[in-house]
């Protein structure tokens, strides 16, 4: 089950573009200035600035995501040239219990190093922007939603715990996910290797974390599923060992036999007369 939401309400577009100087014909400068009834995030794409939020100065360079929340006072500068960014204003926007329009805490810096991600972050900005400049019917609703996508984003890296922790969480999700394939198909052929593709990890990750989280290894984990549902048959049913032997995954009868002796410790028609 996925976290409840940080969001009490979703961001609305207001407004956006795409600007640059290149320093021949002077260079972006923006005197101390704030907004009362909405914040603004500045993405640096190319060359760098000084800006001054909230009495503290920050640096910024290609990917620097710079956040003007609501009422503090700030001022930008451009100081290596081609110089591009992009902003977005917005609001409406409630994050628990931060005041109406933030992102960040007030006592945190209001800046977010995207590197990798910073592709995907232009993008959405971007798409945000020409939606809005459409005006056809509804484009205001679409370029909020495309806003919405892009705080998902955002909130994704700046608050929801750290890259390893992340992975962590998505590894033992895998995990379960391997389980669960065992559990309602132990009838088909897995091997380490099928599961591991099944869960996008290695399979010797995968066998470290199963054996680690479940308490047993993929295998000996598919054998259990397959001697319980093969209980299941024989007490159950009046199908023949050789029909259950195929129905849990197995090719051949003596193969079942052995797997079910070793594991129970006696023939399968001997369980079942024992029931």
């Amino acid at each position: 089950m996925s976290e409840a939401s940080l969001f009490r309400s979703q961001p609305v577009f207001l407004s956006g573009a795409t600007f640059a100087f290149d320093g021949h014909e002077g260079r972006f400068l923006l005197e101390l200035h704030k907004h009362d009834a909405n914040s603004e995030i500045l993405l640096i794409e190319e060359g760098e600035g000084e800006f001054e939020i909230d009495g503290r100065r920050y640096a910024a360079g290609p990917g620097t995501l710079l956040f003007y929340q609501r009422g503090l006072w700030h001022k930008e500068l451009s100081t290596k040239h081609p110089f591009r960014a992009t902003y977005i204003g917005f609001t409406d926007m409630q994050i628990g219990a931060l005041p109406p329009d933030y992102f960040f805490d007030p006592a945190e810096a209001p800046v977010l190093e995207l590197r990798e991600h910073l592709p995907a972050v232009s993008k959405l900005m971007k798409d945000c922007i020409a939606e809005h400049r459409r005006m056809e019917p509804e484009s205001q609703l679409a370029a909020s939603h495309y806003l919405g996508l892009l705080f998902v984003k955002l909130a994704r890296l700046a608050h929801y715990g750290d890259a390893a922790e992340r992975g962590r969480s998505t590894a033992k999700e895998a995990v379960w996910k391997a389980k669960r394939l065992l559990e309602e198909n132990y009838g088909a052929a897995h091997t380490l290797a099928s599961l591991a593709a099944d869960t996008y990890l290695n399979k010797y990750h995968l066998a470290h974390l199963f054996k680690e989280i479940v308490g047993v290894s993929p295998i000996q984990f598919l054998i259990y599923c397959r001697m319980e549902a093969a209980k299941r048959y024989l007490r159950t049913t009046g199908l023949q060992v050789k029909q259950i032997a195929e129905i849990v995954g197995y090719q051949s009868e003596p193969s079942f036999y052995n797997a079910f002796m070793k594991t129970t410790g006696t023939t399968p028609r001997q369980y079942r007369d024992d029931g």
